[in-house]
């Protein structure tokens, strides 16, 4: 069996976690978000394979004495199509699941961890012309949100061309936080 555990914080720098500067009524805050994938063989086959995939975050208040009011955490796991990757040579992602998670007002900044719901899926490992397909994990979109006025506080994702592109279009944020579950996941960004 193998673990792997994706430590995944665009906020972070080589030193260590950079802090959000203060929105509205939130606080400077720290966010850290961990995508943990555990896959292992299916059945007697080494090439059937399973993933379990386990969102969760880390948050905290830049400083422990303030109060953090409440908030809400969305995540959304973006999984590609394996058959289509390796045998049709095409990229083909789709949203394998969204979650949102209330974030209850606290006294104090202290670190806190909150989980999303795990998933599941199963492939083909191999990564040539024989593969039979299956879905498996690749990208996350997280964000944390203002409860009462919405304002997004944190926005984060391991997908590069996005990242970039919300960057410089930060107004279609809320739109890639509105994609379902079961929804192709675009990798032409307009």
């Amino acid at each position: 069996m193998r673990y792997i555990v994706f430590l995944l914080a665009l906020g972070a720098t080589a030193f260590g976690q950079v802090a959000l500067p203060a929105v509205g009524k939130f606080p400077s805050t720290r966010v850290q978000v961990q995508i943990g994938v555990q896959e292992k063989a299916k059945g007697n086959d080494s090439y059937h394979k399973t993933q379990h995939i386990q969102p969760r975050f880390t948050f905290e208040g830049a400083s422990g004495m303030l109060p953090i009011p409440a908030g809400e955490a969305v995540m959304l796991i973006i999984s590609y199509d394996t058959r289509a990757k390796f045998v049709e040579n095409r990229d083909s992602y789709k949203v394998l699941s969204t979650e949102t998670l209330p974030v209850p007002a606290v006294p104090t900044g202290a670190r806190r961890t909150l989980s999303f719901a795990p998933s599941d899926v199963s492939f083909d490992g191999y990564r040539d012309n024989s593969n039979v397909g299956g879905e498996a994990y690749k990208y996350y979109i997280f964000a944390l949100r203002d409860t009462e006025s919405k304002t997004l506080i944190d926005f984060e994702t391991n997908c590069l061309p996005l990242a970039n592109f919300c960057k410089a279009t930060p107004a279609k944020r809320d739109e890639m936080l509105g994609l379902t579950k079961g929804t192709k996941f675009p990798m032409a960004f307009k």
